[in-house]
């Protein structure tokens, strides 16, 4: 009896992990915005990828927004006016922040990460230059379309007051760092399904649901 009960879970497992897959690489392809029109449009935003998860960039200063007016550059360690881009993600805290490498990689953090057990963290990241390549999609939209962009975006970090709640932590690097976020983290709710989201409030054509890097990457 219970030998029949572990091989009904078993095959459940496996038959939910298939559909998963399944929705995975089916669901990217079913466009939203599928009329969107991307001429005559004139701010530039950029998808930038690691190969696995999904970040968006976009210029610091334009006339319909300001992400000086949101992030302070003081917050960062080596920051100055000669970076002309921030790109943003949103993920789970405890993958952000103590996973620097696949390597490090420990199970109880995956376990949060793929069941929602977690929090969600910001992590935001400024460029100099951005150089078109197969990990970064640039993309023109318009100045109501970028407004409803970043605010989309501004509304992921968890605020104290009015001001992002930085995360004290020994950043990976001179140019990014880390903030408390909202919502929670799953296998149903990605780094990258957020990503599709924020792209469909600018009127980018992007699939349904977009849990992987690919669903994003390869439909822009």
């Amino acid at each position: 009896m219970v030998k029949k009960i572990i091989k009904i879970i078993l095959i459940s497992l496996i038959s939910l992990i298939a559909l998963w897959f399944c929705c995975a690489w089916l669901l990217p392809k079913i466009k939203t915005n599928s009329n969107a029109i991307r001429s005559q449009k004139n701010i530039t935003i950029y998808v930038k990828s690691n190969g696995m998860h999904t970040d968006i960039v976009m210029p610091i200063n334009t006339d319909v927004y300001d992400w000086d007016s949101f992030l302070d550059k003081t917050w960062f360690l080596d920051i100055n006016e000669t970076y002309q881009y921030v790109s943003i993600g949103w993920g789970d805290k405890g993958f952000y922040l103590n996973t620097p490498t696949m390597a490090d990689l420990k199970a109880k953090t995956l376990t949060n990460a793929l069941f929602g057990l977690g929090s969600t963290a910001m992590h935001v990241t400024y460029y100099k230059n951005i150089k078109i390549s197969h990990l970064i999609k640039q993309i023109y939209i318009s100045e109501e379309a970028y407004m409803n962009l970043a605010a989309h975006i501004a509304k992921s970090f968890y605020l104290d007051n009015t001001v992002p709640k930085l995360i004290p932590h020994p950043n990976y690097g001179h140019h990014d760092n880390y903030f408390e976020a909202k919502g929670t983290y799953s296998i149903f709710k990605t780094c990258n399904v957020w990503t599709g989201d924020a792209l469909k409030v600018a009127n980018i054509s992007i699939g349904l649901w977009t849990p992987l890097e690919s669903g994003i990457m390869d439909n822009l």
